[in-house]
């Protein structure tokens, strides 16, 4: 799945599809790096806050390739780091 590197439960990916959602809202792909906490869990669904990259779509096949290889990404790259923050299952996303 586009900005994953890694295989994710079913309940984890329901959050992922609300984040890319609000991504895309913004012509935008969510990468994420790590999570940070702020745990949430019930029988549907798991999230937390997240901390990664929000690259514009155009650009998205170039650090797709840059982050599926878990080399080092580039200071370049900086300026699209991210945080999503779930409040209560309100996901904001801070650019």
């Amino acid at each position: 799945m586009k900005g994953l590197r890694t295989k994710e439960n079913f309940k984890f990916l329901r959050f992922w599809k609300i984040v890319q959602d609000s991504a895309n809202a913004m012509g935008k792909i969510f990468f994420l790096d790590c999570g940070d906490g702020n745990c949430f869990e019930d029988d549907n669904i798991e999230c937390e806050n997240l901390i990664g990259w929000l690259i514009d779509i155009d650009k998205s096949n170039e650090f797709e390739v840059i982050f599926k290889s878990f080399s080092n990404i580039d200071d370049v790259w900086d300026d699209y780091l991210a945080f999503v923050a779930c409040i209560k299952m309100m996901i904001i996303i801070l650019a």
